[in-house]
């Protein structure tokens, strides 16, 4: 066990790094993915562990220890990239950082002594049962009949709870058999006068269901549309979506279009209020990318429209005397983004989406804000939160840019899916099936632990094979864009204008392009003789609409068989 043990005594003392250096015990256990070797000099230091690194980029040392059933493996030391808030501690005090399976925790230290991180201070704090070294007084048996008494008791408190929970579901599920209105919670307001009934609204069938949400397709006076329905228990939520569609200027092409708001339901569940939203048949950017594989001229269709509607959604603006305000999305993901008849993208489900403060919004315009960090924090699909979330370190002093920068983090990874899926950068012009991002090293359905280690500790992200940054017509460089996009450092990444600047300069190499001030671009990269490049297709102007069909189909990103996925809105 790694807490008590003075591997201090164990390192050369000849082993001394000059006084601006830090040197730090380097180790990592074989099943660590990935390795930080590169942030520092190795140095020999013996013939076994532990090494020693004196560090290139930082003055800060790091460890990551994992306690299981009392016993405290050591998983990686080493030095830090950069000096981050914790590291002027002299020692290594770990805190609890993840949960990578049951009974396990990873703790975590970084503090800016020289050989700081080779043994901790305590793990959990002093004191606690079953702590290694702990050195608090044992209980009696007296004292130990009264603790599993209170257990007990507490067992079966439990039990009752969930028996009251399990009966309240029940008794709801009976009632939405019956047809019967469910218990509807006090809004402040009767939600059913602020809604029209609209008779002519036809619901044809479920294309989603999840959370608290059904989504149909239906038709509404001859037009296709997509009617997300809400239960009168979810009003707040539906409120808070209507609020964000109907703000000022919120008409963009590459954001869903909202149509109306009304209450109903199809018979016989019981009446709720609705979304009406523009239907996209095609189907989310998820299905779509199952389906098809795309050119590089359609690639980049999809690929520049997605980074218009997200610049477009975090602009503040003022056109035609309307102010709108900046909206962080903090749901991106290939499932919320829609595929439009010309092939290009749509972004929708505003369900978790924020106003922003801004610099010029008006006094008299006061839209709600969060009144707490809890709610700032508040995201979306886990597979698709920025580093900053998962590690909770997310910059609440400047929150409006810091959950713009998050949006970044989770478009690139939609580039990385879109990209994945052309052809014209494998060099047998064959793209593997269509993976969501993570899925190759995570699987399906990853743990929020497992995204955290993975993204957060290791800073590993998706795969970029090396034929894309040897394609002829990359003058920006897709793996910089990319790189430049999930950087996990939140102030290094690029703006959605930025990155549609890049995105344009792809599109359309010979022509001159101006970058928005303070938006870096990247030249073209070494392309080794060996690399297969392909020519790009011209990007074809958008054809006329063809007719609308829809349809109930299913892929990688429904992980429930019983749901489908064509949409979600």
């Amino acid at each position: 066990m790694l807490g008590s043990l003075g591997l201090w005594a164990l390192l050369p003392t000849a082993v001394q790094a000059p006084p601006n250096r830090r040197t730090c015990v380097f180790f990592e256990a074989p099943a660590v993915r990935g390795s930080t070797k590169t942030l520092g000099e190795l140095l020999d230091a013996g013939p076994g562990p532990p090494r020693v690194i004196r560090c290139l980029y930082s003055h800060c040392c790091f460890g990551i220890w994992n306690l299981t059933q009392d016993q405290a493996q050591v998983e990686m030391q080493g030095c830090r990239d950069s000096d981050e808030p914790g590291c002027e501690s002299l020692h290594c005090d770990p805190s609890p950082r993840a949960h990578p399976s049951p009974g396990s925790t990873l703790f975590t230290c970084s503090c800016g002594t020289d050989f700081c991180n080779a043994n901790y201070s305590h793990l959990p704090p002093p004191g606690s049962p079953g702590t290694p070294g702990s050195q608090g007084p044992q209980a009696s048996p007296g004292e130990s009949i009264w603790m599993a008494l209170v257990l007990l008791g507490l067992f079966l408190l439990l039990l009752l709870l969930l028996g009251s929970i399990i009966s309240a579901l029940l008794q709801r599920k009976a009632c939405r058999v019956q047809g019967g209105p469910e218990p509807e919670p006090d809004t402040g307001r009767d939600w059913t006068e602020e809604l029209p009934e609209l008779p002519e609204l036809c619901f044809s069938q479920v294309i989603r269901e999840g959370g608290h949400t059904v989504v149909w397709a239906g038709r509404l006076r001859g037009e296709l549309v997509a009617i997300k329905a809400f239960p009168p228990r979810a009003v707040a939520q539906f409120r808070a979506e209507r609020a964000l569609y109907e703000l000022p200027g919120l008409q963009h092409d590459y954001i869903v279009r909202f149509i109306t708001a009304s209450r109903g339901g199809p018979s016989p569940l019981p009446s709720g209020p609705l979304l009406v939203l523009e239907l996209h048949p095609k189907g989310s950017l998820c299905h779509y990318l199952t389906q098809h594989t795309n050119d590089w001229g359609s690639s980049l269709r999809m690929a520049l429209s997605l980074a218009q509607g997200l610049a477009f959604l975090h602009e503040e603006r003022w056109q035609d005397g309307q102010y709108k305000p900046g909206i962080a999305h903090r749901d991106l993901s290939s499932q919320n983004v829609l595929i439009r008849e010309d092939g290009s993208c749509a972004i929708g489900d505003l369900g978790l989406a924020l106003v922003l403060p801004g610099l010029t919004q008006p006094s008299a315009w006061a839209p709600t804000q969060p009144q707490s960090p809890a709610a700032i924090m508040e995201a979306g699909t886990q597979r698709y939160m920025a580093p900053e979330l998962l590690d909770k370190t997310l910059d609440l002093q400047d929150w409006g840019t810091a959950l713009r920068r998050a949006d970044i983090y989770s478009l690139a990874l939609l580039l990385w899916e879109i990209l994945s899926r052309c052809p014209d950068l494998r060099p047998d012009s064959r793209p593997p099936p269509f993976q969501l991002a993570y899925e190759a090293e995570l699987g399906s359905t990853p743990t929020t632990c497992e995204l955290w280690a993975l993204a957060v500790a290791e800073r590993r992200r998706p795969y970029i094979p090396s034929t894309w940054c040897c394609f002829v017509t990359d003058p920006g460089g897709l793996r910089e864009l990319l790189e430049d996009c999930w950087d996990a450092d939140p102030e290094a990444r690029l703006t959605a204008e930025c990155v549609q600047q890049r995105l344009a300069a792809l599109a359309h190499p010979k022509e001159a392009h101006s970058f928005p001030e303070g938006c870096p671009h990247s030249h073209p990269p070494f392309c080794p003789e060996d690399c297969t490049s392909t020519p790009a297709p011209a990007i074809l102007p958008c054809g006329p609409l063809s007719t609308c069909h829809f349809s109930v189909q299913q892929g990688p990103c429904c992980r429930n068989p019983q749901l489908a996925c064509t949409l979600y809105v």
